[in-house]
Formats: C-alpha cells, sequence, structure tokens
C-alpha cells in the first residue's frame, strides 16, 4: 500500500517538473518574441529616418542645380549683353567664384537601377543639357523644347510631347522621373523670366 503512495506522488512531482518546464519554456518564447518586436519596431523607425534623410538630400541636390541653372542663365551673353567688357568680366569672376563655392558641396543619393534605366537616364540628362545651351542662344526655342518635354513628364501643359524625350524617360526608375520633371519645371520658371526680360528689353 505504501509503494503505491511513493509511485502516485513519484509520478505526480514527475508531472510538476514537466508543467514548469513548459512554462519556463513559453516564457522564454515570449521574451524572445517581445525583443524580436521591439527590434523590428526600431528597425521601421530607422528606416524612416533614412527616408527622411534620403527626401533631404534630394532637397539639396535639386537646389544645388537650381543654382547652377541660375549661375549659367546670369553668365549667358542675352543677360550681359549691353555692358562693357569690364562689367561683364566682372560678372563672369563672381559666376566663376559662385560656382567653384557651389561646387564644394558634394550630396549624393545613389539609385539602384538597370543597365538599361543607365543608358535612358544618360539620355535624359544629355537631352537636358541640350536645353540648358539653348537657354543661353535662344529662349524662345528653349522654352518651347523644355515645355515639351514636359508634357512627355505627364505635365499638363499646352503643348505635344517629344516622343524621343518621352521614350527615354519611360526607361527611367520611376525616382528618377520624378527628378527629371522637378528639374524641368525649374528651368521653365527660369526660362519664364529671361523671356519676360527680353519682352520688356524690346518694347
Amino acid at each position: 500500500m505504501s509503494a503505491n503512495v511513493e509511485v502516485v506522488n513519484g509520478t505526480n512531482s514527475t508531472n510538476g517538473l514537466v508543467m514548469e518546464y513548459e512554462e519556463t519554456i513559453t516564457i522564454e518564447k515570449d521574451v524572445r518574441m517581445n525583443k524580436l518586436d521591439s527590434i523590428k519596431e526600431l528597425l521601421d523607425d530607422v528606416e524612416d529616418q533614412i527616408e527622411q534623410v534620403r527626401a533631404q538630400a534630394e532637397q539639396i541636390i535639386e537646389e544645388k542645380e537650381d543654382i547652377h541653372t541660375t549661375l549659367d542663365m546670369l553668365s549667358n551673353q542675352e543677360q550681359l549683353e549691353g555692358f562693357s567688357e569690364v562689367d561683364r568680366e566682372e560678372v563672369m569672376v563672381m559666376v566663376d567664384r559662385l560656382n567653384n563655392r557651389l561646387n564644394s558641396v558634394n550630396v549624393n543619393v545613389s539609385t539602384v537601377r538597370s543597365s538599361s534605366q543607365q543608358d535612358s537616364l544618360h539620355s535624359v540628362n544629355k537631352a537636358i543639357d541640350t536645353l540648358i545651351l539653348q537657354i543661353q542662344t535662344d529662349t524662345l526655342q528653349a522654352q518651347l523644347m523644355c515645355s515639351q518635354f514636359l508634357s512627355a513628364t505627364g505635365t499638363e501643359i499646352d503643348h505635344p510631347s517629344d516622343v524621343k524625350f518621352e521614350q527615354h524617360l519611360l526607361g527611367c526608375t520611376a525616382e528618377d522621373q520624378k527628378c527629371v520633371k522637378k528639374r524641368l519645371l525649374g528651368l521653365l520658371d527660369h526660362i519664364k523670366v529671361l523671356a519676360g526680360n527680353c519682352i520688356t528689353e524690346t518694347d
């Protein structure tokens, strides 16, 4: 009789140890899950911060490009027409100094691109470089070209799009397309100012 009691007590003791062991494992698992959730939440916060930094860097790059465009326009022959050679030289010296200072600011935001997307972006940038040169020689023609480029970006503007430019643009990443559109809008604003000045001087 007493032997049976010992067996029962032994069984109860073993069951208690098993339950305690299982509870310990459950608690440890919950702790690990809570820690993992905390790490994931922190990583989500870090990702948000990274996107903010990228957005700020892209904004700086756009501002830098706008300043470059302004300096290019201020140094073109149309703007300096009527000034003496000494005054033109003084302006060019100031433009060179400001360009050098601006170029000392380097901000890069890398975008993952395939080889075809890189080729498309190169073609788009080449077309925009041609536009900038056109601004320095023929403001009205540059305005037409810029409007056609903008139409290719989907901007609601009363001009047909440049088909070739549009094809190259569609081959770019969505992020690059967005940047190109902003850049063209800034260029168009500068062109309109120059065109307005030309009309005023003519009148």
